[in-house]
């Protein structure tokens, strides 16, 4: 059986843990953000990926389709084709990279074909190109080396212009990732 002594250092080592759970819980200011949000180091469910082709107002459909996205830290991997018999040139006009609590970084744009780039990307009728669009510090390099990490759901938004001839198409490849 407990002593009085003993007891009341178990009570007392209730508080202290009820204490700290109680300011964790509730946010408390005086701790550092770190320690009051919990991240498990293993992610146990696989990141869901949500792509919707955005054409800007009066544009037909796009030409091209995803058909495949991958998210990773701070990237997103896409996989599009070229359904039509004629060649489509993507241009990559600008792109933002959101993450859930609206930090906003730039976006670059790495194909299969080259190093990040701006440069337009040729899609040949009826064959597919790996884009992987990753988001970068404002000193132009990519936020994950710098030891940051983007943690789900975040978003990505990237405005196209789409050439198939003379066609021309506008809109935005939008990625929610959860």
């Amino acid at each position: 059986m407990a002593t009085a002594a003993e007891h009341v250092r178990l009570l007392r080592v209730a508080r202290i843990a009820g204490a700290v759970g109680l300011l964790l819980l509730s946010g408390c200011q005086f701790i550092p953000p770190e320690l009051r949000t919990f991240k498990s180091p293993i992610r146990l469910s696989p990141l869901k990926h949500e792509v919707t082709v955005q054409p800007a107002k009066g544009m037909d459909p796009a030409p091209f389709k995803i058909d495949h996205a991958k998210a990773g830290s701070a990237e997103v991997q896409l996989t599009i084709s070229n359904p039509t018999t004629s060649t489509i040139r993507i241009a990559w006009t600008n792109g933002i990279f959101i993450t859930a609590d609206s930090i906003s970084y730039a976006i670059g744009v790495k194909t299969d074909r080259d190093r990040f780039s701006t440069q337009p990307t040729t899609i040949e009728p009826n064959s597919t190109v790996q884009v992987i669009l990753v988001a970068i510090g404002k000193d132009g390099k990519p936020v994950v080396p710098v030891g940051k990490s983007i943690e789900a759901p975040f978003r990505v938004g990237l405005k196209v212009t789409a050439e198939r001839g003379i066609m021309q198409w506008r809109g935005t490849v939008w990625v929610f990732v959860s």
